[in-house]
């Protein structure tokens, strides 16, 4: 670790629980958080899942980043860490569990590709999103299954008491551009909210320190491996990407007791697919893949229904039904220029389910909430297009009680069990002709099923002077993707499900008016963890036995005069592999440091906003030997620090202007093993108001 990693680390002793104060720039918002959005059905926004360990992001924290999209907004959130590589497609990870075992909701419903169990957050525009509300460990039992590692919330925003119009425009090196225009108002009983946002890039830089290394192209069907430089610095190869996104929410909300919404979300996104520059490899014999490819569709289509309606003093039901569809082509070429296409897949997929959530309180000290939920995941999958669709389908449920009892004014205690289900109802595979590659029938394959009951239980004490202890045991588990259980090449139908006990306590304490301390822990005992048991690009998903995770995050957040705040946040996990028979206790894509900074200072006089950021991941395992595959190689990534800085000034009222630079320093990095990080990027843009 060099000088500047040190002095970063010493001056962050400490990770982020809560979010920057209100910024002196941001006038009182016009529009609201979409208040069905949460998986309770009439708690407070400081109250959600309060026994766990929760952080928001805000939007004027995502405002001060200059944060485009969910996955930029999320990268400085304490204990997550967000690393891009293949498929120019982000990851986040919650404590070292990654998206796909983390339950991703958009206002309280599921968002996934249902044949890999996560999507593309880079595709979300944030400029429609209020809030995101994250639950690390020990989730409520009823968000529903799947929840392993916790919950992500992306809250959208709505209509408020006074029309809101905004229009933005951004402009940037490399070519890239963005724009959103948004426009809600509340009539009576009625409200709607619309929102239309694009982007467009040439691309995105590496750092100008980086330095070309030669890696190889590996090609099966003729076996050949040649050495290539696959990045040669500057614009990061195909890089280039292009959006279009549209929200839209109509509301009726006849009086307090009773609401209806009906949303609408579409994202369209064409996206370059940057190589790795150790390794790319090739498949010529049809139906043909290659790791020289591009996706020019990945589109998302969602329509919500919501309702909330209060059927006698006490007792509330809030209900959703959704169908989402989701749609992505890659297609493949045989050479680094995109010369020669050799092939163009496809996933179709849908998801369509609804859930039911209910409150009763039974008394002023006790409180009964229920829930269930139901979906329904298909995907359709095509090699190439001169093959036929092959389908998976699937059934999950889970229904839960959950019992919110008051002791006293500073104690109270939650209490709950779901049970969970999962039944595969349909699964075929294409089979083609080994020589030629030509289609040949379609086989039927085995449909396991499985069920899990997940209790739950959690503490929570407030004291007198703003003192807030919470604890919380939570049993969770996770079912296979259709991927594991069916991918052509790595596909495992005998998978069991994963499970984990996951404990987690915080304290939270003011020190006078201006400074709070928030210090959490955890410790999360994972039992049959999927896992492919390698690099190669053929390796199967296995259950690989038992994983430990433990660990603590701290925050400080400092007021010292009115116009600055201060946020330094630090996370330490502590994995290790204790399975029987391991190769090594080292566990891959878990760095034991994370440390952030956040400041927002307004300039007295001119009200000229300055807001910095910083974030330093420590160094981690991207690639470890297995008994199945005890020869694989051991890749180490190092540690990195990201600087960032904006400055905005209003203009005239309601006309902001800002300047935004992302990794201040150029730094050359990689968040995963083979794949360059963006080096120095900046930004122009300003935003109307009315």
């Amino acid at each position: 670790m060099n000088k500047a990693y040190r002095l970063l680390v010493l001056f962050l002793p400490c990770i982020g629980l809560s979010s920057l104060s209100a910024r002196a720039e941001d006038p009182t918002p016009s529009y609201e958080a979409y208040a069905l959005a949460r998986v309770t059905v009439t708690a407070e926004a400081d109250r959600v899942d309060e026994t766990a360990l929760t952080v928001a992001v805000t939007a004027e924290e995502i405002a001060a980043r200059n944060a485009k999209n969910v996955a930029e907004a999320l990268a400085n959130v304490p204990g997550l860490r967000v690393s891009t590589g293949r498929k120019n497609e982000p990851t986040v990870y919650v404590h070292g569990f990654d998206q796909s075992r983390v339950q991703v909701l958009i206002d309280g419903v599921p968002y996934y590709e249902t044949n890999y169990g996560k999507l593309d957050l880079a595709q979300i525009p944030t400029d429609n999103v209020a809030r995101i509300e994250i639950t690390k460990g020990a989730a409520s039992v009823l968000s529903g299954a799947n929840a392993l590692g916790g919950t992500i919330n992306i809250i959208s925003k709505t209509a408020g008491t006074t029309p809101h119009t905004e229009i933005r425009a951004e402009g940037g090196d490399w070519a890239t551009g963005r724009f959103s225009a948004t426009h809600g108002q509340r009539h009576g009983a009625l409200s709607y909210w619309l929102n239309v946002s694009g982007e467009t890039s040439g691309g995105t830089p590496v750092s100008g320190s980086y330095e070309p290394k030669v890696g190889t192209i590996v090609q099966k069907n003729p076996s050949k491996t040649t050495p290539a430089v696959l990045e040669d610095g500057g614009k990061r190869e195909s890089s280039d990407t292009r959006s279009l996104n549209a929200w839209g929410k109509v509301g009726w909300e006849p009086s307090s007791a009773s609401a209806l919404f009906l949303n609408l979300h579409y994202f369209d996104r064409d996206k370059g697919v940057p190589p790795s520059t150790d390794s790319v490899q090739v498949f010529l014999k049809r139906p043909a893949f290659s790791q020289f490819n591009e996706i020019p569709t990945y589109r998302d289509l969602g329509v919500d229904l919501d309702g909330r309606h209060q059927l006698a003093p006490g007792l509330t039901l809030k209900a959703k039904g959704f169908y989402h569809e989701h749609v992505d082509d890659l297609v493949s070429y045989k050479d680094a220029e995109h010369r020669e296409q050799i092939a163009v897949s496809r996933y179709d997929d849908t998801l369509a389910g609804g859930n039911l959530l209910g409150e009763w309180q039974v008394a002023t000290s006790n409180t009964l909430r229920f829930s269930a939920h139901l979906k329904d995941d298909t995907h359709r999958e095509r090699d190439d297009a001169y093959l036929p669709f092959a389908e998976s389908s699937s059934i999950t449920g889970s229904v839960g009680l959950e019992d919110a009892m008051t002791f006293s004014k500073g104690l109270s205690a939650v209490g709950g069990v779901s049970f969970d289900w999962f039944d595969v109802s349909n699964a075929n595979r294409n089979v083609t002709d080994g020589s030629t590659g030509d289609f040949v029938r379609q086989d039927p394959l085995a449909t396991p099923s499985d069920s899990q009951v997940n209790p739950m239980a959690g503490l929570v004490w407030r004291g007198t002077s703003g003192t807030v202890v919470n604890a919380a045991i939570a049993r969770k588990s996770r079912f296979p993707t259709l991927s594991q259980l069916y991918s052509t090449k790595n596909g495992n139908t005998a998978l069991e499900s994963e499970k984990s006990l996951n404990t987690t306590v915080s304290v939270s304490h003011p020190l006078g008016a201006t400074v709070r301390l928030e210090l959490g822990g955890f410790y999360y005992d994972v039992r049959n963890l999927i896992s492919r048991n390698g690099s190669g690009s053929l390796n199967i998903y296995q259950n690989i036995g038992q994983v430990r995770m433990a660990g603590f995050e701290t925050v400080v957040e400092v007021t010292p005069v009115p116009d600055l705040t201060l946020r330094a946040d630090y996370t330490y996990v502590h994995s290790a592999d204790q399975s029987e028979g391991r190769v090594t206790d080292d566990v891959t894509n878990v760095p034991a440091h994370k440390a952030g900074f956040l400041a927002s200072y307004t300039v007295p006089g001119p009200k000229t906003l300055l807001d910095l950021d910083a974030v330093y991941v420590g160094s981690m395992y991207t690639s470890l030997p297995s008994p199945i595959y005890p020869n694989d190689p051991v890749k180490e990534i190092d540690g990195y620090v990201l600087l960032g800085a904006k400055v905005t000034q209003e203009v005239v009222k309601g006309i902001r202007a800002h300047v935004a630079i992302r990794n201040l320093l150029d730094a050359d990095y990689e968040s995963e093993a083979g794949f360059p990080g963006q080096g120095r990027t900046f930004a122009m843009g300003a935003a109307a108001t009315f």
